[in-house]
């Protein structure tokens, strides 16, 4: 994970990690030097672009801090950014075409593509299971099923 910034999914392709500055529990603004401790490890693994899961009633939590918000803040140091806002603990937190917007956008993004929610774990999860599912029936990418 980011904290340990990015767990390789599939090296090179697609990695995922809990957003900057994710500490389990009550939710705090987020310090500025967790923000760009975060996007340094990011660049130095290579990250070409980030597809944020965050919805807007979390992206508060970077205001103080980045005033101009999370989403332009990675713009602004040079990531490709992908936002699909998704409410964090849904049963069913994405609809069919919430699936399908995040596979165009994946193939859209320069790789390789972060994947982050609040933990990294749920959202994520699930948007990262559908892409290795796509992926597998995309020959471009060489993970084609055997």
């Amino acid at each position: 994970m980011l904290g340990a910034v990015a767990n390789w999914v599939v090296p090179g392709l697609i990695a995922t990690s809990p957003r900057p500055g994710y500490v389990p529990g009550p939710e705090f603004n987020v310090p500025l030097e967790k923000v760009h401790e975060w996007v340094e490890r990011a660049q130095g693994l290579g990250i070409a672009s980030i597809m944020c899961l965050l919805h807007n009633d979390q992206l508060p939590l970077y205001s103080r801090s980045l005033p101009g918000g999370l989403i332009e803040f990675y713009r602004s140091q040079g990531f490709f950014v992908a936002h699909i806002p998704t409410y964090d603990g849904l049963t069913v937190p994405f609809t069919p075409e919430q699936y399908e917007e995040a596979w165009e956008l994946f193939r859209e993004l320069p790789k390789p593509v972060l994947v982050h929610c609040s933990a990294g774990m749920d959202r994520t999860g699930r948007i990262v299971r559908y892409l290795l599912d796509r992926l597998r029936e995309a020959p471009e990418f060489g993970l084609v099923r055997p």
